[in-house]
């Protein structure tokens, strides 16, 4: 797990290399175990290096093939071993042990097919010195990031974004990407752009190559989420052995592991998979981030995982002192505005795990999405259900719980109907008219079927801001974050599972249930209410609300944006107050 920076020119470029190196130093974080940079003819490339497997220095970055291609890589490919041992018996030969020579090695033979090869994370760009060309790309869900920058004599790319900015004359907001944020919280959804005004990101499942002599980019979809048949007797055991191999992979590491554990179904599913194939037992340790509000605080499900599993459990409790002393140290880590709080739960939790000497960190995200535990998606998979005329027992199922017909009933009115989102937009937003855009709103949120609506929130919208974070807050600490939901074996397996498979007895998340009930207690599996790692934001705020005000009512881009804001609740607070930090923390201009 590293960072990565590049630069193309067809300029002048050892007027840039002292900016170059400043640049690095900026992603330090990412890799504070190695950092160096090469230059050939008109293109600089850097590596800083978070040592996890091969920890001897051949494994270094920038890494060379032969004559033919120079390779800045981050991430994991977790099933090295296997692809190296294929490529061998075409004939090649290897000098690390690590898996950035495999993904060399599996270009030289593949070319551009080889990421059809890989089961891993990945963000990466190898120069190809004979074509000319860089050939970059990013894994099947986003799990590293990959951003750039082009205008016409300048081609930049990196891991983040802070590391793209020096070499920009100025930094301007990018109006129309705020809009999404603002009226529901989604981020990292519009299209491929960023806050900042000509920074991109390279899409999930995508290649580029970058035509070196003239700086023409030219991308490509290596990978989809097909539709396809699937009908097995018993799915949960399917899954069970999927998860097992997605696990097993991701154990392989020359640094100590852990594990977050939130309590919940997700983070416990996969400390006890871990328990039961982790070979080094004694060396793992489970870290949770406990609420100080009561209504919050999961630490004791937490604790009930941990003793069951035989696990040593470490408890943080961030104080309020710890949310004001992190809040411009986390805002610089994510680079560009968040929705929520919560994850400054996740940012004290990679910390206390560096602490700890631990390098690797397991977590669940993605299982929400893949699984089907959003409570919002109640309307969505009644409106399936009702589709296949096999809603008869949806409400009956509900009951038991602490939902009522009339309740879900009241949330079904906007699966379909756009037109009636939009205008509650319109009338409760205080937004210019200029800046909302009903086909963009439209492609982001409007409803077709289920199955497109579960891909959609995958690839382009609410999985995405979460890898972000993920990222940036373990990373903030040179930390790896292994996250084996995110298995496209899993992936591909699950969303083509019929609704009525995943969502059964009224519990959403069912066939996760089902696949690893013999590995805890049942009053962890089915237990139904969920908090995640959640923040006493509330509490948080009491001293901050009226500097939140100030900021809000000095911003300039929410000043261009609203007739004027209507704010009424904290969630609402916090994003304006984050577009009003980012603005002066990077000094971003309209």
């Amino acid at each position: 797990m590293c960072g990565i920076l590049g630069f193309a020119t067809l300029g002048n470029l050892q007027e840039t290399k002292e900016s170059f190196s400043n640049a690095l130093s900026l992603l330090a974080h990412r890799g504070p175990d190695f950092s160096s940079f090469v230059q050939d003819k008109n293109i600089f490339l850097g590596h800083t290096r978070l040592s996890i497997i091969d920890l001897d220095r051949r494994s270094h970055q920038p890494m060379h093939f032969q004559e033919k291609y120079t390779l800045i890589f981050n991430g994991e490919i977790y099933n090295y071993k296997e692809v190296r041992a294929e490529l061998q018996t075409q004939g090649y030969h290897f000098k690390t042990h690590g898996d950035a020579e495999v993904l060399l090695c599996a270009y030289d033979f593949w070319g551009e097919k080889c990421v059809e090869h890989f089961n891993g994370m990945w963000a990466f760009a190898i120069y190809d010195k004979f074509k000319n060309i860089l050939f970059c790309s990013r894994d099947r869900f986003g799990e590293k990031p990959f951003f750039y920058y082009k205008d016409e004599e300048k081609f930049i790319f990196a891991s983040e974004i802070k590391a793209i900015l020096p070499f920009l004359k100025t930094i301007k907001a990018n109006v129309p990407a705020m809009i999404p944020f603002i009226v529901r919280g989604n981020i990292d959804c519009y299209k491929n752009e960023t806050f900042f005004k000509d920074i991109y990101r390279l899409n999930p499942s995508q290649n580029m190559v970058v035509d070196l002599e003239i700086l023409a980019l030219c991308k490509s979809n290596y990978y989809a989420i097909k539709p396809q048949e699937v009908s097995l007797k018993n799915p949960a055991l399917a899954l069970r052995e999927l998860l097992e191999d997605s696990i097993r992979l991701r154990l392989r590491s020359d640094v100590p592991i852990g594990s977050c554990l939130s309590g919940g179904l997700d983070s416990s599913c996969v400390n006890a998979l871990i328990a039961r194939l982790n070979p080094n037992k004694n060396n793992f340790v489970a870290i949770h981030a406990k609420s100080t509000l009561k209504e919050n605080d999961e630490s004791q499900y937490a604790k009930r995982v941990a003793e069951s599993l035989g696990v040593e459990l470490c408890i943080v409790e961030p104080s309020k002192q710890d949310y004001l002393d992190n809040l411009e140290a986390v805002m610089l880590a994510q680079d560009e505005p968040f929705g929520s709080t919560s994850l400054y739960m996740q940012y004290l939790v990679m910390q206390k795990a560096r602490e700890l000497g631990i390098k690797v960190m397991f977590d669940g995200q993605g299982a929400d999405e893949i699984f089907l535990g959003y409570e919002h998606y109640f309307k969505y998979i009644y409106k399936e259900l009702q589709e296949k005329g096999k809603d008869e027992c949806f409400f009956q199922n509900l009951k038991k719980f602490r939902y009522s017909n009339e309740a879900i009933l009241n949330g079904l009115d906007g699966v379909e109907d756009f037109e009636i989102a939009f205008s509650r937009i319109l009338k409760g937003s205080n937004i210019k008219a200029k800046y909302l855009s009903k086909e963009d709103l439209c492609e982001l949120f409007g409803y077709t079927d289920f199955p497109s609506f579960n891909r959609q929130v995958i690839m382009q919208m609410g999985l995405q801001s979460l890898l972000r974070f993920e990222d940036r807050d373990s990373m903030a600490f040179g930390v790896e974050s292994r996250l084996p939901y995110l298995d496209s074996r899993i992936v591909d397996f699950v969303l083509n599972l019929s609704v009525e498979v995943k969502f059964q007895g009224g519990y959403l998340k069912y066939l996760l249930r089902k696949a690893c009930e013999d590995l805890l207690p049942a009053d962890i599996i089915w237990r139904y209410n969920k908090l995640g790692f959640e923040s006493p934001q509330r509490y948080w705020f009491d001293d901050l609300r009226e500097e939140m005000k100030e900021a809000i009512n000095h911003s300039k881009i929410i000043q261009e944006i609203f007739i004027k804001p209507d704010i009424r609740e904290d969630n609402f607070l916090w994003r304006l107050f984050n577009i009003a930090k980012w603005e002066k923390l990077y000094k971003v201009e309209l």
